[in-house]
């Protein structure tokens, strides 16, 4: 058997679809909670890993083919019917489609995933996520700032910041220069089926939709009033549109 590293997981071991679900930079498995609950109700078995960085899993290389060589162990263990990456997640789940099995083809969704961010504005995103860890909030403040969010979301906000270490966040912006990931875009195939959720431009935009007007068979949905953190603002629609994705493969 091969070794994986920390992770959560929900749902029954003899489930026959498989779930995979990657969380984003200061975050935790357990920012998923309500996304993997519901696809536990659904009959998944689902792992959500601990990206190194986080959760005391300390590194010191973390180039982002790194962070998806650290998850390929679970390729190895299972085949999914369905990969979910947030914000760095989603980097992480591009970067493993060169690993994805051609004889299982996967929907893939990609939430808010920064594609791209100029290098005038990585130390602002450095400073902001890495104080968020030095000084992290208490949840009260997050379920203030976030009104959508269960009490739940906002305690495993506040733990995620608390476990990942500021020299994790230092090396992810320090080790990913130039942050340009858009050439992930291209080893993409319309065999998996692919779907990326967007936050509402209005509130917060780090991903723009015109990325991927070039790649017609990624389709991407834009969540009105849905900030960065769509599985905590709206939870039910990341898993209804994930579902339609794995519904839509499976006709294909």
């Amino acid at each position: 058997m091969t070794s994986v590293p920390s992770a959560t997981t929900w749902g029954s071991p003899t489930a026959t679809k498989h779930a995979l679900l990657i969380h984003g930079l200061t975050s935790s498995s357990h920012t998923w909670h309500r996304v993997a609950s519901s696809l536990a109700a659904q009959g998944y078995l689902v792992t959500a890993p601990d990206l190194v960085g986080h959760v005391s899993r300390v590194s010191t290389d973390y180039r982002l083919s790194s962070i998806a060589q650290d998850l390929r162990p679970y390729l190895e263990e299972s085949n999914y019917s369905l990969i979910v990456g947030h914000s760095l997640g989603a980097l992480a789940a591009l970067a493993l489609f060169a690993h994805l099995p051609p004889s299982h083809p996967t929907a893939i969704m990609l939430v808010d995933p920064p594609l791209q961010v100029a290098t005038e504005s990585i130390p602002f995103f450095d400073n902001l996520f890495s104080d968020s860890c030095a000084n992290p909030k208490e949840a009260e403040t997050y379920s203030v700032e976030n009104p959508r969010w269960e009490r739940e979301d906002g305690i495993f906000r506040e733990l995620g910041t608390r476990l990942c270490s500021v020299d994790a966040v230092h090396g992810i912006f320090e080790q990913n220069q130039p942050w340009d990931f858009l050439h992930y875009l291209k080893v993409t195939s319309s065999k998996w089926g692919v779907k990326v959720l967007l936050a509402d431009p209005a509130i917060y935009m780090i991903c723009p939709v015109e990325h991927f007007h070039p790649y017609p068979h990624i389709r991407p949905v834009i969540v009105p009033e849905a900030g960065h953190w769509i599985q905590s603002d709206f939870p039910d629609i990341l898993v209804e549109e994930a579902l339609k994705t794995v519904a839509e493969l499976d006709t294909a």
